[in-house]
């Protein structure tokens, strides 16, 4: 078992405790329904053929009023364990956030740098036609991909493509995520690293003149940090590899300007920046950094990888005076750094909480297709907004009736207790 299902597992069982759920139903609850494996075959553009491993996880369709969700990522770390962890806390996230929807999660072990566009397109059909008799009949789906780690609304559209030519008609709500032209939502793409800040700002009052640190600067990120710039944030320090590295300004990163400079430059990103604005950029840890240079940081966010956020990266964050965590990445921080931060007294808005405002993004899409009704993307993110506050109010209570600081075990077992109780009404 690897360590992300081990921690998502054991983080199950804690709330269980917490809830006062029986022994046996939280094993019930801890393990997925299915977990479809498959094994694609794809022709290269120089007419080789080459094989990837692919996976979709249903880990709880108790509460799946419409379905399960949960995104699909391409990656070459991809894994079983990893889809099953990734999918129970699709499970927590949903229930956490009051949406009638199950987890699932899938991915394809591939890297997308070693792959050309229009084979990443023919890799994404297979999959598709993978998944095609598991996700449910057309009217009444049962399974809803997404976007997730290196697929984006293009991606969507051409698995919508491919399960229409399947299904010999337009089924443009098997997923979600969708660009506008296929009925995707205004603001859907934008509205999970709207979410991470929309808490943060919750946790502390206001953004204005915040010290920021952020790690990941993808779809979840580079939105993260449009939303906290325009609430009045100043970021010090942003890494991501595929950007070049770690990017640091003491003055203040400019993210408008950082925004266009990676549209336009990509991989060398920061390396432009850098020599357009002043600032350092390398392959060094920000937080050495930093700390040699006496610095600051009020809130961090990490929407890179999971695990990635260990105990000696948390010693050293505290030491800079950190005050907020907000999680865009899926399960970022090992369980050491989460007790550091904890005892430190910092605040840290769990993944199924602050990065849910995605699948929250995807039901109003959903609900969109419904009643065919088109908002604007600013009426889709007060949407999302309002979802995540209610949800935020909720798991401040449980804080308070469980007898924890922690908003993460707080959290998770107000989703569990969600999810036994549902089990019971279905006849446990």
């Amino acid at each position: 078992m690897s360590n992300e299902l081990a921690v998502i597992e054991a983080r199950i069982r804690d709330a269980g405790k917490l809830a006062n759920v029986s022994d046996d139903l939280v094993e019930l609850i801890t393990k997925p329904i299915r977990v479809l494996e498959m094994s694609l075959i794809l022709k290269r553009d120089d007419g080789q053929r080459s094989l990837f491993s692919a996976w979709r996880a249903h880990h709880s369709d108790v509460l799946a009023v419409d379905g399960m969700k949960g995104g699909f990522r391409i990656a070459p770390d991809v894994n079983r364990d990893e889809t099953v962890a990734l999918a129970a806390g699709m499970t927590i996230k949903t229930a956490l956030v009051g949406l009638p929807l199950g987890g699932a999660k899938g991915g394809i072990c591939a890297d997308p740098k070693l792959l050309s566009e229009s084979e990443i397109d023919r890799l994404v059909r297979l999959y598709a036609r993978g998944l095609n008799p598991h996700l449910g009949e057309t009217g009444n789906l049962t399974d809803i991909p997404a976007p997730d780690l290196n697929t984006n609304p293009h991606h969507m559209a051409i698995f919508a493509d491919e399960i229409s030519r399947l299904r010999g008609g337009l089924v443009a709500g098997c997923v979600t995520g969708k660009p506008t032209e296929l009925g995707g939502l205004p603001g859907r793409l934008s509205s999970t690293g709207f979410g991470v800040c929309a808490l943060a700002e919750l946790a502390a009052g206001s953004l204005d003149g915040l010290l920021v640190a952020q790690e990941g600067f993808g779809n979840v990120g580079r939105f993260a940090a449009r939303t906290a710039h325009e609430s009045g944030a100043r970021y010090v320090t942003i890494y991501d590899t595929g950007l070049g590295g770690c990017l640091y300004s003491k003055a203040g990163i400019d993210i408008p300007a950082l925004l266009e400079i990676v549209d336009e430059h990509g991989p060398r990103a920061f390396e432009f920046y850098a020599s357009q604005r002043g600032a350092e950029f390398g392959d060094f840890s920000w937080r050495d950094e930093l700390l040699k240079a006496g610095g600051a940081i009020d809130l961090f966010l990490p929407c890179a990888a999971s695990q990635t956020v260990t105990h000696g990266a948390a010693e050293k964050m505290v030491a800079l005076g950190l005050k907020y965590v907000s999680e865009g990445a899926n399960n970022p921080t090992t369980p050491e750094a989460d007790r550091e931060f904890l005892e430190n007294g910092v605040v840290l808005i769990p993944d199924v909480l602050a990065n849910a405002g995605g699948v929250a993004g995807s039901y109003m899409e959903m609900s969109k297709a419904a009643s065919m009704s088109i908002p604007t993307e600013h009426e889709t993110l007060e949407a999302v907004r309002g979802i995540l506050t209610t949800a935020w109010e909720h798991v401040t209570s449980a804080c308070d009736a469980y007898g924890t600081k922690s908003l993460r075990l707080a959290g998770d077992a107000l989703a569990i207790s969600k999810i036994a109780a549902a089990h019971k009404v279905r006849g446990w």
